[in-house]
């Protein structure tokens, strides 16, 4: 009875095989995925983001009005023309250099035959360069000063023949240069006969016309104007300066590359800009090749030399410009370069309309930054649409 009991014992403590709850447990983890993907899915639907639409690519464009060229521009500095010091030299017996009058003014021309300024009641004479000063002459004298003076005054207007030798005609030629000036030409005791060279000289009772080399101031190159000039009571300093004469006029100078030089040329037009102030000249000069001196901030490349007519405001000296090559270009019809087309050579525009585009020839005359300039033609207007290709 007892082994009955235990052997249904055994069999109930026996374990049942669960082999299908591993299949059960996977099918059931998949399905909560499955839920979870389609509930982030619903509700992400209504807020995912548009895609743009593709850019809209224009077929025409319309036609303008624009200057089309193309230009360099450099960046230049006003330098002040050259100048000459005009000087006084004290005479016998004159212990200051006082300026007692001016004849000129600041800004006019001055050239040889003029009167410049009075200095302690002597005047200033202009003579041209060509005569060497560096004595005085008297009567009898002769020598290369003395041709050259004479050459002078008979440029002048004065009557006198160019002989070599400081004679009475050359004497009352330069007399009557100093009267026409206002003023009485000096004159030098007349010399004792060669008898009484020993004796005592008494007091002249004639006196002949001198030159004296003082009483003139030289203009390298003959002419310039006045950039300064000491006016009346004017106590001169130890150098005498009495003016400065501009001898060159100012100038513009601009650094180009290498490249930008070749789009100038000695004599070609440019155009200068300081602000508001604009001024057609030309090249004067263009300098060889450079080095460039980066503690000036200076680059390699060539200085072009514009001129600046004289008279003209607004450019000061150290006033910064612009240097345009070329003049400046006139506005025309403009249209987008790809706009252009060309058939057999010919260029022509396709220009919308309400029915089919109508072809029109026409004429580039520049082209530049991806526009090309059209000359005037029948049919064509600002605002008209054109096809691109």
């Amino acid at each position: 009875m007892q082994d009955s009991e235990s052997m249904l014992m055994r069999r109930g403590m026996r374990r049942v095989p669960r082999w299908w709850l591993m299949p059960v447990a996977v099918l059931i983890v998949l399905a909560g995925l499955g839920i979870t993907y389609w509930a982030g899915a619903s509700s992400t639907a209504g807020t995912e983001p548009v895609p743009p639409a593709p850019g809209v690519v224009p077929v025409s464009a319309t036609v303008e009005r624009r200057a089309v060229a193309k230009q360099v521009v450099l960046s230049g500095k006003v330098i002040a023309g050259a100048q000459s010091a005009l000087q006084a030299s004290p005479t016998e017996g004159v212990d200051r250099l006082v300026v007692t009058a001016v004849a000129k003014e600041i800004g006019s021309l001055v050239v040889p035959g003029e009167l410049l300024a009075v200095v302690s009641g002597r005047p200033l004479l202009i003579l041209p360069s060509s005569v060497p000063l560096y004595r005085d002459v008297i009567h009898g004298e002769s020598g290369p000063d003395v041709i050259a003076l004479q050459a002078a005054l008979a440029t002048f207007g004065f009557a006198c023949t160019t002989t070599g030798t400081f004679d009475v005609d050359t004497q009352q030629a330069l007399g009557s240069w100093y009267k026409a000036a206002g003023f009485e030409a000096p004159t030098a005791p007349a010399q004792l006969p060669q008898e009484d060279a020993g004796k005592a000289a008494p007091k002249a009772a004639s006196s002949d016309v001198m030159f004296r080399w003082r009483e003139f101031v030289q203009i390298p190159g003959n002419t310039g104007t006045i950039a300064s000039l000491a006016g009346p009571g004017a106590l001169l300093a130890e150098d005498g300066i009495v003016a400065r004469i501009r001898v060159a006029d100012d100038s513009i100078v601009a650094r180009a590359d290498v490249v930008q030089s070749e789009s100038f040329a000695v004599g070609a037009p440019v155009t200068v800009r300081a602000g508001s102030t604009v001024l057609d000249t030309t090249v004067a000069n263009i300098s060889g090749f450079l080095e460039g001196d980066s503690s000036k901030n200076e680059i390699p490349g060539r200085d072009i030399t514009v001129a600046i007519p004289p008279g003209s405001p607004g450019f000061p000296a150290d006033q910064s410009v612009t240097v345009t090559a070329g003049s400046a270009t006139a506005e025309s019809l403009a249209v987008p370069l790809i706009a252009i087309r060309q058939d057999r050579g010919i260029p022509y525009l396709l220009i919308e309309g309400d029915d089919e585009p109508r072809r029109l020839e026409v004429k580039v005359t520049a082209q530049a930054d991806g526009w090309a300039a059209i000359g005037n033609v029948d049919g064509l207007v600002v605002g008209d649409q054109v096809k691109l290709q």
